[in-house]
């Protein structure tokens, strides 16, 4: 080779090696690993190999997707909720989110059924009475190194009760409502009743729907009272009379057991008031164990029934879809037991991290987005169902102060949950629920109930 040849490879080398150099940042510590390239270039007509140091191009970060499953079945909260997984994923292009939507009565047991065979979702959303049973088997993921220090600072003491256990947080609170209590203003007019002033009390509540039950031709066709008792939902609503005549459903015990109240006479109170209602006052329909939220809603709007008990998300569904009776109805603080305080059913459902999940601090990032922002997604998700995010700002929010919503704000200063204990799921399925429909059919005296219910909680909970 001549020396030409041989300067000119050189030069060669020596100005692609400074080309290279110049390109490169100053901080050389931190790129990705060199390459070797050996590249075969012609010089003077002869080939020669060349070997150049350059620096790859960096991978893509990988995509971690994460699976949530929830319980929403209204359209316009889906719709929020597909919004603010855009978002999310349009700010965090690493992170996917595959949600799937299960029905509120399948939700217990499904989850479950992940759990046993190992492929729980990352996100999994709870009605909150199912919360300790889950923390106690281990299956929910604490997410305090994850979140913010001051996260837990948003929300209500009464909310953060359901996603906090011994001082960690497992999942964040979400979506929920108190129950509440609903009046056709224009039946009470009709019926000779002040349509501003609700019943205050059982005995008024009685004595109004005495009333407003209207037969022709010896047959029903305005019931005073309705409240469901169908499906899943029974307990839901008795509950509330048993908090209002001053019994707790159960409580530990001295041992830290978990032991029913059910045999006080507090419970046979309730037991005998609900039992009345269809059996001897006769102002509540026995079909009731049939009906769902939904179905006593439709009786209140075509006014087949002149008062109900029903979910606070009644408020928005009527608001929205029963134009026609707009201005002929009202909602009110639920009548108050021999307690003599009002009590209503009321908290927010959870998001919470499994301890299946693969993914735990992308799964917390998404759940802490959903209630950033003013209003933040959580709010739109509550705002479109009217029901609350128990955040300290939503509850001062123009929302709470609308004058139906108004009575349902004031409740959850009133609102109670059901009992913590570890297993009341199998009871309130298996024994709750369909006890209380026996009860309101007349198949179940109230002592019976009382007597029933109090063995069958204390057995499954080892109280005996």
């Amino acid at each position: 080779m001549s020396r030409k040849s041989v300067s000119i490879i050189i030069g060669a080398i020596l100005a692609l090696s400074m080309l290279l150099s110049s390109c490169a940042p100053a901080a050389v510590a931190t790129l990705p690993a060199p390459q070797v390239i050996e590249k075969t270039v012609i010089v003077a007509g002869t080939p020669q190999t060349v070997v150049v140091t350059a620096t790859p191009e960096p991978k893509p970060p990988e995509v971690v997707t994460i699976k949530f499953t929830h319980l929403t079945w209204m359209e316009a909260g889906i719709k929020v909720l597909n919004d603010a997984i855009a978002d999310f994923e349009a700010k965090n292009p690493n992170i996917k989110i595959e949600q799937s939507i299960v029905g509120w009565g399948e939700a217990h047991s499904q989850f479950v059924t992940s759990l046993a065979g190992g492929v729980a979702p990352d996100i999994q959303m709870l009605g909150t009475p199912w919360n300790n049973e889950f923390y106690q088997m281990g299956a929910l993921a604490p997410g305090d190194e994850y979140l913010p220090a001051d996260f837990k600072d948003r929300f209500l003491d009464s909310a953060l009760e359901s996603v906090v256990f011994d001082g960690k947080i497992y999942g964040i609170p979400w979506e929920g409502a108190d129950w509440g209590f609903y009046y056709r203003k224009d039946l009470f007019e009709k019926a000779g009743l002040d349509p501003n002033t609700p019943p205050k009390t059982w005995d008024e509540l009685v004595e109004f729907a005495k009333k407003l039950t209207v037969k022709e031709n010896g047959k029903v066709v305005q019931w005073g009272l309705e409240i469901p008792a169908g499906g899943w939902e029974g307990d839901d609503y008795f509950d509330q009379f048993l908090w209002a005549a001053g019994n707790e459903i159960a409580k530990p015990n001295d041992q830290g057991v978990w032991a029913s109240t059910l045999s006080e006479p507090s419970a046979l109170q309730a037991f005998k008031f609900y039992y009345d209602l269809t059996n001897t006052y006769k102002v509540m329909p026995s079909d009731v164990i049939g009906k769902t939220w939904e179905d006593v809603k439709n009786d209140f709007v075509f006014g087949k029934a002149a008062m109900i008990y029903d979910g606070g998300w009644t408020t928005g569904v009527i608001k929205d879809t029963a134009k026609e009776i707009e201005g002929k109805w009202a909602g009110a603080i639920p009548p108050a037991g021999p307690s003599g305080s009002p009590v209503t059913l009321g908290y927010p459902n959870t998001l919470v991290v499994t301890a299946q999940s693969k993914h735990p601090k992308e799964a917390y990032q998404f759940l802490e987005f959903l209630q950033t922002g003013s209003p933040s997604w959580a709010d739109q998700y509550c705002l479109v169902h009217a029901s609350f995010n128990w955040t300290k700002a939503y509850v001062e929010s123009d929302f709470a102060k609308d004058p139906l919503i108004v009575p349902l704000a004031q409740s959850l200063a009133i609102s109670k949950n059901k009992p913590y204990a570890p297993d009341y799921e199998k009871f309130r399925m298996g024994y709750f629920v369909p006890a209380i429909q026996s009860l309101l059919k007349g198949e179940l005296t109230p002592e019976q109930a009382s007597t029933q219910l109090t063995e069958a909680f204390n057995k499954i909970h080892g109280a005996q």
